[in-house]
């Protein structure tokens, strides 16, 4: 009788450890996708990006050496999952884009022109990312108090009513999308992000699967 309440024990531990082991297969095959995507990536002279959800930072990086690190607060997606490979940064997006002033020749005789270069103040602080594949991430710093309910309120919205109506309209025509709220720690990482990332610069999208 002990004998026989020993195997079922065993067969029931064996039997919850498949889910658990299952779950490191895929989460080792995922880091594999991931560091051979990046390795690519690092044979390049030029930098590169990581948004890395695992570990809840972006990462500058070039040849395989951190150049620049963010702290996330924290991330939201929806639709399709992202594939783990380099994507190419195709358009940043903002209400309130930063602008150079024009400069006349000759309009200053004494030379003490104002070249309006763009500090990282100038920055916008809330803007979005497309990348292909219709992917999109918007990026805010973490809000202050006083914004707090109106961002609430935004964020209800984009929620509940713009993913599922984009989502319903999408699936129609047979597409999919990802979105990704990004949320920086604070004003100054966020605005140093937009900086940073330029316009067909490559980046990878780690999000692991739960």
């Amino acid at each position: 009788m002990l004998k026989k309440a020993s195997g079922a024990l065993a067969l029931f531990l064996w039997l919850l450890s498949i889910p658990a082991a299952a779950d490191e297969k895929t989460k080792a095959a995922e880091m594999y996708q991931l560091l051979d995507a990046e390795a690519a990536l690092a044979k390049a002279p030029s930098s590169y990006f990581i948004m890395d959800f695992n570990e809840k930072a972006v990462f500058l990086k070039a040849r395989g050496i951190v150049l620049k690190k963010w702290e996330l607060g924290k991330a939201k997606f929806w639709g399709k999952a992202v594939s783990i490979k380099a994507f190419k940064l195709m358009k940043k997006s903002t209400w309130f884009p930063p602008k150079r002033k024009n400069i006349v020749p000759g309009k200053d005789e004494q030379g003490n022109v104002d070249l309006g270069v763009l500090e990282l103040k100038d920055m916008p602080a809330i803007y979005s990312l497309t990348f292909p594949d219709r992917i999109r991430v918007s990026v805010r710093p973490k809000s202050r108090k006083f914004f707090l309910f109106f961002r609430n309120v935004g964020t209800a919205f984009r929620r509940y009513t713009y993913l599922p109506l984009k989502t319903l309209w999408l699936s129609l025509k047979k597409k999919s999308f990802t979105e990704v709220e990004l949320v920086m720690a604070n004003e100054r990482d966020s605005k140093a992000l937009f900086w940073a990332f330029l316009e067909g610069q490559s980046c990878i999208i780690y999000q692991p699967r739960k």
